[in-house]
């Protein structure tokens, strides 16, 4: 696995949205919990998606 950090990186307007869209849900899938763990993990795993 490549780290994102280090590659020049340039995102559409759209799949942007997209990735702010699939966030916010996977923050309100974890919402009710009272410790959402792996909350981080998540995000990402829906960026690395997203851009590759």
């Amino acid at each position: 696995m490549t780290d994102i950090a280090d590659e020049n990186v340039n995102i559409t307007k759209t799949k942007r949205e997209r990735i702010r869209e699939r966030v916010l849900q996977a923050e309100k899938d974890k919402l009710h919990l009272d410790n959402p763990r792996g909350i981080i993990n998540d995000v990402e795993d829906i960026i690395r998606e997203e851009i590759n």
